[in-house]
């Protein structure tokens, strides 16, 4: 019997798997692409850290001692006095000061001996330098910083006897004209001149160069300002302490040779005490008088002065308000006058041609008469001397 011969059942095929779970793998793939970009945005948002740097070890350098010249400088200082031959007892020292002060009553030194003492500070290392304030003080500076001033007073003259008047001749300097004309006179009128004029300068030189007293004719702030201007120089009661201070020694500064200020116009700054005390305080440094013009009857000139110590007087008479030869003439036997009461008096005037004229008329006989005619510093010692 034939065998049979059995037939193989033929296996179906399973599904393949990836195409089975196709779907699923293509959810796992966009998931695990979603991951990456996740880390490496997380990573592009780190912030990077910074390497560590072992610390350098710090080398202090040693510096180098501070070399003081001071006492270099103040040893020229007393050979230039040396060389003056001045006596120890007219040598008054403020050193604690800042800058330190040297006062001396004598003779300015000559500029052969500025020159001589400039020479020997450049010697020194600091950058010094030496320069002319006023008429009557140096200033030693280091790298244009003051560190000393040298500052003289002149030997007072002997006071004469007798009645003493003082004629101020007031706004000086638009003009040599008045000025030449006080000048051929032989009575001591002293000059005042305003700081803004062409001619200030030339004035004060040469009044200075005829023996005549300079003052400084300093502008100051009316009652009827803006109506009645004082200038654009002018100190008014608006301004600072500091302002006040700096305006103020800018106009002392262009007239040379000034001993002493008065003032121009001036009602309303006068009357300000707070205003005046800057003003006295630079008058007080620097040596110098102050005299009242009496703009006003509320002046405050006096009060604040005598606080600073500063030398002042008033003024007795202004001889030419009215500018007429015969009036001006009247005003002048007036102050002669008051002179005999009082032992002394002050006349302001103003460059008017009546009133050169009734100077020239009136001063000789004034002269004849036992009165002497004597710039204001005169009158001044003579007050400082109480009689």
């Amino acid at each position: 019997m034939t065998k049979q011969t059995k037939r193989r059942r033929s296996k179906k095929r399973r599904p393949d798997f990836f195409q089975k779970n196709r779907f699923l793998l293509i959810l796992m793939g966009i998931a695990g692409l979603a991951v990456v970009s996740l880390v490496l945005l997380a990573r592009m948002q780190e912030e990077p850290q910074a390497p560590v740097v072992k610390p350098v070890p710090v080398v202090t350098a040693i510096p180098r001692p501070q070399v003081d010249y001071t006492h270099k400088v103040h040893t020229e200082v007393e050979r230039l006095l040396s060389a003056l031959d001045t006596d120890t007892g007219d040598i008054q020292r403020d050193l604690d000061q800042e800058p330190a002060r040297y006062t001396i009553t004598g003779e300015f030194p000559s500029s052969e001996l500025i020159a001589d003492f400039q020479d020997r500070l450049t010697h020194i290392p600091g950058d010094y330098s030496v320069r002319l304030r006023e008429m009557n003080s140096l200033i030693v500076a280091k790298n244009r910083q003051p560190q000393i001033i040298i500052h003289f007073i002149q030997p007072s003259p002997a006071v004469p006897a007798g009645p003493l008047l003082t004629i101020i001749m007031d706004d000086l300097g638009r003009s040599t004209y008045t000025a030449k004309v006080l000048l051929s006179m032989p009575q001591q009128v002293t000059f005042s001149i305003l700081p803004g004029e062409p001619y200030a300068v030339e004035i004060a030189e040469m009044a200075h160069a005829a023996g005549r007293e300079v003052m400084l004719h300093a502008p100051m702030e009316p009652q009827g300002y803006p109506a009645v201007n004082p200038g654009e120089d002018a100190l008014f009661v608006k301004y600072s302490d500091a302002e006040i201070r700096s305006r103020f020694d800018q106009q002392l500064a262009r007239i040379p040779y000034v001993s002493g200020s008065n003032n121009h116009m001036g009602s309303r700054f006068t009357e300000d005490a707070r205003a005046l005390s800057p003003v006295m305080e630079s008058l007080q440094e620097k040596g110098l008088f102050f005299i009242d013009s009496r703009t006003t009857g509320h002046s405050q000139v006096s009060k604040v002065a005598n606080r600073y110590g500063v030398p002042t007087m008033n003024r007795d008479v202004f001889l030419d308000n009215v500018a007429d030869v015969d009036a001006i003439a009247r005003e002048i036997r007036r102050l002669e006058s008051k002179a005999r009461r009082y032992g002394m008096a002050i006349g302001i005037c103003h460059p008017y041609p009546e009133t050169l004229e009734a100077l020239r008329k009136g001063l000789p006989g004034l002269v004849d008469r036992g009165i002497t005619v004597v710039p204001v510093s005169v009158l001044l010692q003579r007050q400082a001397q109480g009689s």
